[in-house]
């Protein structure tokens, strides 16, 4: 089974802005060390995409869940970045959770509204544990979200200071 969820962010900057951002090697940099409590690191920048290791601790996990992990999580997500046109852009992610049967993946459209930029994301969360993935995909789609809220944050922030 597999949990679907839509979450929207407004980015309180332009679309042309929010853009500039994502074509930049150092806001990934920026993005992998400080979305979560324990630094990552961007390990690959190739333009339109973009691959980050990143380190989810335990505590932020759903406790239904940390029952089954002993450590911080090791998370691979792959981001790739559409070309703005017209005030949109069509953005897509996937994601995988080292030594877990966790996966998540995402579309995202992007649509500039005048000086902000509105950013609809629509995920899926995989869980492939017997009798167990059911009950834990939408607590870990509720994390999702939670990441996905925090990273519009840092991104508008990120563009306050930089851009």
């Amino acid at each position: 089974m597999t949990a679907r969820s839509e979450v929207t962010v407004t980015i309180n900057h332009p679309a042309e802005k929010v853009a500039e951002a994502y074509a930049s090697k150092e806001y990934w940099e920026h993005i992998a060390a400080t979305l979560s409590p324990e630094p990552g690191e961007l390990n690959e920048f190739a333009g339109s995409t973009v691959t980050l290791f990143e380190v989810l601790p335990k505590s932020i996990i759903p406790a239904a869940a940390q029952a089954l992990i002993s450590q911080d999580l090791k998370l691979k997500r792959v981001v790739t970045i559409g070309e703005l046109a017209d005030g949109k852009a069509e953005h897509s992610f996937t994601g995988d959770i080292k030594g877990t049967p966790v996966d998540f993946s995402g579309e995202i459209v992007m649509t500039g509204e005048g000086d902000a930029t509105i950013l609809a994301y629509d995920n899926e969360v995989k869980v492939d544990i017997p009798f167990m993935g059911a009950a834990l995909e939408p607590k870990v789609a509720e994390a999702l979200e939670e990441i996905v809220e925090n990273e519009a944050k840092l991104t508008e922030q990120w563009i306050t200071d930089n851009l």
